[in-house]
């Protein structure tokens, strides 16, 4: 749609258009405003107009709404903003502007809430992401007077690519669409939210985490950064791996606590994800729009916690519409037997046995002291699945397989030791006769 006219208390929003230049230059040529912003310093008034023109075309398309700022009582332009779609995240983006001399009286906070408005009631958009330079405090208030939250410190750069800086990033989403959200929280997500520690797990669970890293190292190119998205990587553990090995990682999880974990801890570990952001695995075309954009794609967790069929199949599509053709799935899945493994590596306990057996039959487990809903299967289901779903199969493997249940034995060894155990069980990991003794199982494939 075209951009329209917006109003507020004390501004008309209105399309830039190209006879605005004169006053738009008294800010696009003021250093002290561009110092903070993407574009370098406008030279001249015809630098302004250029740019002008450039906004003019794209404003025919949908990717991009942008306002000028006009005083109701002068018409005068104090300044810009709008809507910009971040095809490289799949994201809106919100930017704006502000004459100097405009600073610091409500007029960015007042515009922005007129723009936000105007994506959440006409174009439907529910989330929406912004940055900032550090130093601008002024603009990190407006974001948080209008409902923003902190993501992450990251780097941005001009777009002349002159020099970077640092930066803070923020999301602001939709109050309705949070407050339909909040009324369905899951019983997986206040699980994860308020009961357990993901990361611990897999710091106790080595055999899990370092053969699945050997896959990853194994089939993810090394010699070129790969675009990659994690679903469900809840504290970032894999997001945070892959990272270090230089590719450009998003993460993508149901629980925030999960999101605010894995921003820390990637700053413990010195590196940056390119964005981490809080939603729900059946509905990421609402936070990333663009399809076919990343080169990997891990879905290890959602398969696992969505009860219907329906669910996990719509999980699995919304994960390869976001893949590249030729890009590469990452899939786990908990092996029906792993209730019965797990009781059994330290005998214990198992309840009623009548019950237990019957998940071998259903493949569903209840909420329980140690654990939440959860939907287990088969090697054959797993792989019928993703065979259905058109993925060429590079691989299955049960990650545990010979080190399954024995966790404190391997963490008393000498880490020389537990290497060598490590490797046998990585080496033994496709072999079909011990598939039955992993609780999870690893799904390579490639999008056709």
């Amino acid at each position: 749609m075209k951009t329209p006219i917006l109003e507020t208390s004390r501004l008309w929003l209105k399309p830039l258009k190209e006879e605005d230049a004169p006053g738009a230059f008294l800010w696009t040529g003021d250093p002290k405003v561009s110092w903070y912003m993407r574009y370098e310093t406008h030279g001249s008034l015809e630098d302004t107009k250029q740019w002008l023109r450039e906004e003019e075309k794209q404003l025919e398309s949908d990717l991009l709404y942008d306002f000028g700022f006009h005083k109701k009582d002068s018409d005068e332009l104090i300044g810009s903003g709008g809507l910009t779609f971040n095809q490289q995240q799949g994201i809106w983006e919100l930017g704006c502007n502000l004459r100097r001399d405009c600073w610091n009286q409500g007029y960015g906070t007042e515009a922005a809430a007129a723009i936000l408005s105007f994506a959440e009631n006409t174009l439907h958009i529910h989330r929406v992401m912004a940055r900032r330079a550090k130093e601008n405090t002024a603009s990190g208030r407006v974001l948080e007077k209008n409902g923003f939250s902190f993501v992450r410190e990251c780097w941005d750069q001009k777009w002349s690519g002159s020099h970077r800086f640092e930066c803070r990033e923020y999301i602001w989403k939709s109050e309705k669409k949070e407050e339909k959200n909040s009324a369905a929280r899951n019983e997986v997500e206040r699980f994860y939210d308020d009961e357990y520690e993901e990361w611990d797990r897999l710091e106790w669970h080595t055999p899990e985490f370092e053969v699945t890293k050997r896959y990853m190292e194994e089939y993810i190119p090394g010699d070129t950064p790969q675009k990659i998205l994690d679903i469900g990587g809840g504290p970032g553990r894999y997001s945070i791996f892959l990272a270090q090995k230089g590719h450009d990682v998003t993460l993508f999880d149901l629980s925030g606590k999960n999101i605010r974990q894995a921003i820390e801890k990637a700053q413990e570990a010195d590196v940056l994800l390119d964005s981490c952001i809080h939603g729900d695995a059946l509905r990421l075309s609402e936070y990333l729009y663009k399809a076919e954009q990343y080169d990997v794609v891990l879905l290890m967790g959602p398969l696992y916690h969505l009860m219907r069929e329906q669910d996990r199949e719509k999980a699995l599509q919304e994960a390869l519409r976001v893949l590249k053709p030729g890009g590469l799935l990452f899939a786990s899945f908990i092996s029906t037997y792993a209730p019965i493994q797990d009781y059994a590596s330290g005998l214990y306990d198992f309840g009623d046995m009548d019950r237990l057996l019957a998940g071998l039959e259903d493949g569903t487990a209840q909420p329980g002291k140690n654990f939440t809903n959860s939907y287990f299967c088969g090697e054959k289901e797993a792989e019928d699945m993703m065979e259905k779903a058109g993925l060429c199969q590079l691989a299955f493997a049960g990650v545990e397989n010979i080190l399954c249940g024995k966790e404190e034995l391997l963490h008393k060894l000498a880490s020389q030791q537990q290497e060598k155990w490590l490797n046998l069980a990585w080496r033994l990991s496709q072999d079909r006769k011990l598939l039955g003794m992993s609780e999870h199982f690893l799904y390579i494939g490639r999008k056709q």
